[in-house]
């Protein structure tokens, strides 16, 4: 189950009071496109660059008797796929990607090789070599699940809204050309560290820093 975050709204306003705009009703009704775009992109950012706990999903389903393809789930997106597994013998053993183009496929009579396809009927989908010939084979697809919608008042961020919030005010002060960017800079470095650190390491290094770690469920940082 995700946490709760909070609201665009919520951010949004959290943004405009941060960049002097909170006594300026007007002001923030014709920047609310462009307060939004920050938000938005700063979710982006942080869910490529965060193997965030919470997102990660397992699906399993079988594989049928000269089956070749299975739908991915809704919410795992085409670029950002784990890893995929084959129930094999009473152990799961993890598939090759890439199908090879060259030379005869030998069956063997369950899955070895696989490759994400394009959209059929807007469905992404999973293609599997060999196909299965005895029994279906149970599949196990993992992955990071892709951000909930984040465009009417009410959507809530899929990431983190402290540190989303942090990245949007550096990108809005820098588009602002607010002379305190740097400070929000510096903090957001050091809440990015601290967050790779809570889901599964630091650009693929173990971390283990000396003081507590980030902890996504903490009160917000709060802003001037």
């Amino acid at each position: 189950m995700r946490p709760l975050f909070k609201t665009l709204a919520e951010l949004r306003q959290s943004l405009a009071i941060s960049l002097g705009f909170g006594a300026m009703a007007g002001v923030i009704d014709l920047q609310i496109p462009i307060l939004n775009q920050f938000l938005q992109q700063a979710q982006s950012q942080l869910w490529r660059d965060v193997n965030w706990r919470y997102l990660y999903r397992q699906h399993i389903e079988d594989l049928g008797l000269g089956q070749r393809v299975l739908d991915l789930p809704d919410d795992a997106p085409l670029g950002n796929i784990n890893g995929i597994y084959a129930y094999i013998n009473d152990e799961w053993r993890e598939l090759r990607a890439g199908i090879p183009r060259s030379g005869e496929i030998v069956s063997y009579g369950y899955p070895i090789w696989y490759e994400l396809t394009g959209r059929q009927f807007d469905v992404l989908q999973v293609e599997f070599e060999p196909v299965p010939t005895d029994k279906p084979i149970p599949i196990r697809i993992e992955y990071y699940a892709a951000p909930e919608n984040f465009t009417n008042d009410d959507d809530r961020c899929s990431v983190p809204d402290d540190i989303l919030l942090t990245l949007a005010i550096i990108m809005a002060k820098g588009h602002y050309r607010q002379p305190d960017v740097q400070l929000y800079a510096d903090r957001f470095s050091k809440m990015l560290i601290h967050a790779k650190a809570e889901n599964f390491g630091v650009d693929g290094e173990v971390f283990r820093p000396c003081r507590a770690l980030y902890d996504p469920y903490a009160e917000p940082v709060k802003t001037k």
